[in-house]
């Protein structure tokens, strides 16, 4: 069985790492919808200058040049993606505004960060679990847990629905005819059994039809428990 499972994970991130190969040149293109709630999640992070921050599955870097405008001339901001043709891109975007100095990207994957325990003030993941099986989500949260500091902030945006009940698109992609390979998810729970503290979720519907009948956005906030 545990065999089985690595084989599956490993499927997993093949099947992600050649996707967006593919997607990685005109990804912008078709998701600027997501613009808009990297900004509001990254507001609600409230980050300060020269904090320590992470995030992970950085992408095209669409969220990274906010980021690393936030952590400011003496925060450090490390970007870490499983795809190095969408880290091209995100190199590309932070070289061109001349915050390269703050950025220090990675090649690596979520289930195992490269990085040593309590490192992060926050840490940041957007558009991942989306993507990723059910089985995949604890242990990535727990190595999430595992590299922020006592206290640190957990901010995760995601496709999402209102609530635990399944959504149409949902069952068109368990039938494997979406024409993305990702559905929505509830993260809350997962967050919650991973030992986070003080949850908060805001969800925002899409926005036109038939979008806003299919799915929405969900931040969701989270500390890792402090030390006594």
């Amino acid at each position: 069985m545990k065999r089985s499972i690595v084989e599956a994970t490993h499927q997993t991130a093949e099947k992600i790492q050649k996707y967006y190969t593919w997607r990685a040149s005109n990804y912008d293109a078709g998701t600027g919808f997501e613009a808009e709630h990297h900004l509001e999640a990254i507001q609600m992070a409230n980050i300060h200058e020269g904090q320590r921050v992470l995030e992970v599955a950085c992408g095209t870097g669409r969220a990274t040049v906010d980021l690393a405008s936030a952590v400011d001339t003496t925060g450090r901001l490390d970007a870490l993606d499983l795809t190095e043709a969408m880290l091209n891109q995100a190199r590309a975007k932070i070289e061109k505004l001349g915050l390269s100095t703050r950025v220090h990207f990675k090649h690596g994957n979520a289930r195992d960060l490269p990085y040593p325990e309590a490192t992060f003030d926050i840490l940041y993941n957007g558009y991942m679990f989306d993507l990723i099986p059910l089985d995949g989500f604890l242990p990535i949260l727990r190595e999430f847990e595992r590299v922020l500091k006592p206290g640190g902030k957990l901010v995760l945006l995601n496709m999402s629905k209102p609530d635990e009940r399944k959504s149409f698109y949902e069952a068109i992609y368990e039938k494997g005819l979406a024409v993305a390979p990702c559905r929505p998810v509830l993260m809350s729970p997962f967050v919650e059994a991973t030992g986070f503290m003080d949850i908060q979720r805001l969800y925002r519907p899409s926005r036109g039809f038939p979008v806003d009948r299919l799915w929405g956005q969900e931040i969701v906030l989270a500390r890792k428990l402090a030390a006594e």
